[in-house]
């Protein structure tokens, strides 16, 4: 199967926009969240989409795809949430018939692309892809645009619980790849090092004395060390 066949999401998104225009307007009571949606924090949030969908209604359509008689929200869960609490009837919606795993990239690249998606929720979206989906990584980096050695960092912060991370947002330290990299850490009881490389850290220098290495023994511990640099992304 082609990259093209396997990730339609990414066609998907441009039929979406073009459909934009010309959406259904659907009852509100036909419609239900997607349990498998990559959004996991902050979802039931609306505060501040209901000021202006009061005052200018819905500008941009919701996309839902056709499930067993009823409409799951593939894009828009939190406006369809905000015109719950203003008490609308219905709402435009683009309605797909992309299937439910097209939908879920469709939804993962969507959200991404908006930046509505945490570093730990893109990281468990990415978790299941690659295990539930069996994509690869290569296929995960075609789909979000990332490079393979920015979907690994993500995948290792799946491993964090949800707890852990929303304990780190209340603290007020911003979800950021960095702070959830040193908290997977501590998690692990782990040492210094770390998945990204880190900037700004050459003050933290080793010296090493060869004198009393043998020839043989001190090229195969160069070659490994740069095995090492190169793992993590260590450019001195």
């Amino acid at each position: 199967m082609s990259k093209k066949t396997e990730f339609q999401a990414l066609d998907l998104i441009s039929a979406y926009s073009e459909k934009k225009k010309n959406p259904s307007h659907l009852e509100l009571s036909q419609i239900f969240p997607n349990p498998t949606q990559p959004r996991l924090i902050g979802r039931e949030d609306t505060t501040d989409l209901l000021p202006s969908m009061e005052r200018l209604g819905l500008i941009e359509p919701i996309l839902v795809r056709k499930d067993k008689g009823k409409f799951l929200i593939v894009a828009g869960e939190r406006r369809y949430r905000a015109a719950i609490k203003l008490g609308w009837k219905e709402i435009p919606a683009i309605i797909t018939d992309a299937n439910e795993d097209v939908c879920y990239e469709m939804s993962l690249a969507e959200n991404e692309k908006r930046k509505n998606l945490n570093p730990w929720e893109v990281g468990k979206a990415i978790q299941f892809l690659r295990k539930e989906k069996r994509k690869t990584a290569e296929e995960v980096s075609e789909l979000l645009g990332y490079s393979g050695r920015y979907v690994k960092q993500l995948s290792s912060i799946a491993r964090l619980d949800q707890k852990s991370v929303m304990e780190l947002m209340i603290s007020g330290k911003p979800l950021s790849v960095k702070n959830l990299e040193e908290l997977l850490k501590r998690k692990e009881n782990r040492g210094g090092e770390t998945i990204s490389p880190r900037v700004g850290s050459g003050t933290n220098r080793i010296s090493i004395n060869f004198g009393k290495l043998s020839g043989k023994v001190r090229d195969n511990f160069l070659k490994e060390l740069g095995l090492l640099k190169k793992k993590y992304g260590i450019n001195e």
